[in-house]
């Protein structure tokens, strides 16, 4: 986020503030039904258009840095791995083996030479590249240069990894991002470093669980030990870029910017700017560390949830630095996610099913969960359509 655009939202912030509002969303009082949540059809849906046609964030780019480093996917049912190639390149490939079928490996994340299948021994360069096979003399004919390790396309933009699940589909990830591809490179996520990455399963659907950090009306009352001293009076500016929106939220301090000139003003010294990248990560920029939240579903009550936290290593140096993050983790993590923000999700999962509501209210300040839902709509509609039109040709 250029200078520029940091001072334009700071001075949206302190005029909601004033006018103790957020920015206009929906402008009216909507619905969504419950069954967004529920329906194992539509849950279906979302796995074929939703998960299947855009790129995904694999995560932060630190921990891929140097030849030989890779991850593993964290979700069954995209079994990749992402590996940097002794040439410097990344690539992606499907985890598992050209012969049988294999995973190839099981570790989330390390530095390996090769990859070699636990069955029987299979050898893969880190392009992909079959390189040995047990008892090669059983395989007579065998074509090594057709049995390579499928592709996968992956990018780098802005600091961050992603991947996309169409074998030969080159990914344009800075045109998906649109404006705020270049958020991530004025925030310098590209600098930053890993701290710690938690993966945890949540008896919840994956739309509620993202739907929790898109509005701040509950952060009084959930976060009334917690959050709320920090955002009192809060505000929230939003903006769209396609499918993606961004939020930014007044910290209690926000009127301290007149303190400064405007030249010095930057926005996390007095607010906390979050993204959801559609579909499923929801990426936070907080003061001094950076939240990266990723959810994948598993049925229609169930997702994985993992949390990888991000810092500038100079400012968290030693052995002081270290327990610093740790506390933020910790409060952060186990805390406000976990114990209030999902514990809460979850809650609710569980009344969807039990027949008081069929849908959900949501007000003014509520709006961009209905945006959130809209964009999922409108690309099943998109989806189906398409489906229809290939079924007819």
């Amino acid at each position: 986020m250029n200078h520029d655009e940091q001072v334009s939202i700071l001075k949206r912030l302190l005029c909601l503030r004033e006018e103790k509002r957020d920015d206009k969303m929906l402008d009216d009082v909507v619905t969504i039904p419950v069954t967004k949540y529920t329906d194992a059809e539509l849950f279906r849906q979302e796995l074929a258009s939703t998960f299947s046609a855009f790129p995904l964030v694999v995560g932060n780019v630190a921990t891929l840095r140097e030849p030989g480093t890779f991850v593993r996917s964290d979700w069954d049912d995209f079994p990749y791995v992402v590996v940097r190639g002794a040439d410097g390149v990344l690539r992606g490939f499907f985890n598992q083996c050209r012969h049988r079928g294999a995973e190839l490996t099981a570790e989330r994340s390390g530095t390996t030479k090769a990859f070699v299948c636990p069955f029987h021994g299979w050898v893969y360069g880190l392009d992909g590249t079959l390189k040995g096979i047990t008892r090669s003399r059983d395989f007579p004919g065998l074509d090594t240069c057709a049995h390579g390790l499928v592709e996968l396309p992956v990018a780098e933009a802005g600091g961050l990894v992603w991947i996309g699940r169409t074998p030969g589909t080159p990914l344009d990830v800075r045109s998906f991002l649109g404006d705020f591809y270049q958020d991530l490179v004025d925030f310098g996520v590209e600098s930053l470093v890993q701290y710690k990455k938690t993966k945890v399963v949540k008896n919840a659907n994956w739309k509620l669980l993202i739907q929790t950090y898109l509005e701040g009306y509950h952060v009084p009352h959930l976060h009334r030990h917690t959050l709320s001293a920090a955002f009192r009076k809060g505000a929230i500016a939003h903006d769209e870029s396609g499918p993606h929106i961004r939020l930014s939220a007044a910290r209690t301090n926000v009127e301290d910017v007149h303190l400064k000139p405007e030249d010095e003003w930057q926005i996390l010294d007095y607010a906390s700017v979050y993204y959801s990248f559609f579909p499923n990560t929801f990426f936070i920029m907080h003061p001094d560390y950076v939240s990266i939240n990723i959810f994948y579903p598993l049925s229609p009550n169930q997702s994985i949830w993992t949390h990888e936290m991000l810092y500038r290593a100079e400012d968290f140096v030693g052995p002081a630095g270290q327990a610093a993050l740790e506390k933020r983790f910790v409060f952060t993590n186990d805390t406000v996610f976990g114990d209030e923000d999902f514990a809460i999700a979850e809650d609710i999962q569980k009344n969807l099913v039990r027949g008081a509501n069929t849908h959900h209210t949501l007000g003014l300040a509520e709006g961009l969960l209905a945006m959130f839902q809209d964009n999922i709509d409108q690309r099943l509609d998109r989806s189906s359509t398409e489906r229809t039109l290939a079924g007819d040709a």
